[in-house]
This record gives structure tokens, sequence and C-alpha cells, in this order.
């Protein structure tokens, strides 16, 4: 389980709003009073947590969805105690007093507190707990069957969304599978610019391969596995090559593909391709941080391999 620095700057900054609203509130009580709220409130709540996070995330099991339940909870106690701070700065009231009111007596800022807990803790349960991918394998045609290739579509639990079906590239046997390991170890630059890309937060797996499909360099974190996405960088490439020339786009060099979770990246060279899967995210750092890693590729090929693979990728295209 890891949480991203976006993630966590995300969540400050959204509670950081909310402690503002609260102390905008404070002064008026809006008909309410000071209470002392039973513990059998602390149930309700509880259940309100679990409810709404199960509706954003149903792929949770009852263990997750009650830790989860649990979290939202000691965010709200945490947030109350900084009210309570805020309180005693502002108004001078006695510390406990403060705390007291902002954890559970001051009605308007605890039910927006409870409300506003597991919307702003959701980016984080989601990055605790992911949404397991799940693979389907559709009936190979007559004309995938006699060409040895398989068509595949991705969906997600109790989803809609597919991704369009593609064609991957043949796996490679075991001795290939070797090969490529011990190429990735040998040609470091790949490596790191595969690492330089994985050092946004937002980015589960960063991998370079070559016009045959195997891995030049690659980084990966949170348990995705290089070797299962990279193949298909060659896949959707190729897929999108046989049909942008009708619209009059050629000479394709990058593509990008939004999920309901997931960013899947895919940059087009003569020689290989770089394929970067991430969190969903809009941000242009991610964007910079890419086309730096591509940069890196090329001077390296340019410095050590480029006569070889130039000669290979020659050879493939005529």
């Amino acid at each position: 389980m890891e949480i991203s620095g976006r993630t966590a700057r995300q969540t400050l900054l959204f509670s950081l709003l909310v402690l503002i609203i609260s102390m905008l509130l404070f002064p008026t009580k809006y008909g309410t009073e000071l209470v002392e709220a039973p513990l059998i409130y602390i149930v309700y709540e509880l259940v309100f947590y679990g409810v709404v996070i199960y509706l954003m995330n149903r792929h949770l099991s009852a263990v997750q969805l009650l830790a989860s339940a649990g979290l939202c909870l000691i965010y709200r106690y945490i947030m109350g105690a900084a009210l309570g701070g805020l309180i005693v700065i502002m108004y001078q009231w006695q510390l406990k007093a403060a705390v007291l009111a902002g954890m559970g007596s001051y009605l308007p800022a605890v039910l927006l507190h409870i409300a506003a807990a597991p919307f702003i803790l959701r980016p984080a349960v989601q990055s605790m707990y992911p949404a397991p991918v799940r693979r389907t394998v559709a009936p190979a045609t007559d004309e995938a069957a006699s060409s040895g290739t398989t068509t595949f579509a991705a969906s997600k639990e109790k989803g809609v969304q597919t991704t369009p079906v593609a064609k991957p590239a043949a796996r490679k046997p075991a001795k290939q599978k070797a090969a490529a390991s011990g190429a990735s170890a040998e040609n470091d630059g790949f490596n790191r610019a595969a690492k330089y890309i994985g050092e946004d937060g937002s980015v589960l797996m960063a991998a370079v391969v070559d016009h045959e499909g195997l891995l030049l360099g690659r980084f990966s974190r949170r348990n995705v596995d290089a070797e299962d996405w990279a193949p298909f960088a060659l896949a959707l490439a190729g897929e999108n090559r046989s049909v942008m020339p009708r619209l009059d786009c050629h000479d394709l060099e990058r593509m990008d593909f939004l999920f309901s979770d997931k960013r899947v990246a895919v940059a087009c060279e003569k020689s290989y391709s770089l394929m970067v899967v991430s969190e969903r995210t809009m941000d242009e750092v991610l964007n910079i941080r890419i086309n730096q890693g591509l940069e890196m590729i090329r001077k390296y090929v340019a410095e050590r391999y480029s006569e070889k693979l130039i000669a290979n990728a020659e050879k493939t295209y005529v």
C-alpha cells in the first residue's frame, strides 16, 4: 500500500478548505446547541462511511470497508482536534472545551466533517486498495487462429467499460524472456530513463520495448508487471497505424488512453516504443517527464546503439 505525494497534497488542501469553512461557521450555531453525542452515534457514523465508500469503491471487501470507515473516523477526530486548536487561537477558549467542541459538541462543524471525510479520503482509499484489473479472453476467430494471435478485452469487476480489442504480440519463449532480462540489465540508459519517469508518484509502470516486443528497460511499482504490459505497446501502435491513414494521419508519434482509474501513454520511435501506465491524471508535470525520458533514450541510442538499431529497423520495414 503506497500513497503518492500528489494524493497527500490533495488531501491536505481539501482538509484546510474544510477547516476554513468550519471556522467561518463557528460563531453561529444555526439553531443547534452544544451537545454530548452518545457512543451509538459513532456506530451510525461508521455505517455512513461504509455505505459511501462502498458506493465509490464496489470492489472492496468487508474488511477493507471496515478499515476505510475506521480511517474516516480517525480523520474526522483529527479534523475536530485541529478545529479546536484554531478556536483556542481565535476565540481564547479553554483547550479542553475547544477540542471537545470541534470533535463532537459543535454540530455544524461535526456534520460538515462527517460529510466531507469519505470524499476527501477517496483518493487515499483507492491508493491503498486499488481496483483489480481483469482480463477476459475473447473467442479466437478463424483469422486470428490461423495467424497465431489472440484477441482480448480488459474489463473491471462489475463494470461495463472495456478497452478496444487488440491483437497483442505473441508471447516470447522462456529463453527469449531470459535474454530480454539480461539485455535490460546491460542497457542502463533505457533503465535510467524508465526509472526517471517512475520518480513521478503517479507512475505505475514505465517500459522501453524494441520493435520485436523485448524489454530494453523497465520500472514498476505496486506489483504492476512490466512484462504483462509491454507487449501491448506494439499491438496498440499497430492497430492505430492501420486505421489512422484512412483519416490522412501518418507517422504516429504518441498515443494517450484514459480509463476510469488509469492513464496509458505510448510513444513510438523507429526502433523502440516507450509505454507509461499511471494513475489517471491531467498533470502536465508527467508529460514533461515523459518527454525528458524520451530525450534521454534518444541520446543513449545515438551514442551507443544507433547504427545497430537503425539497421535492424530498416530490415524490419523493408
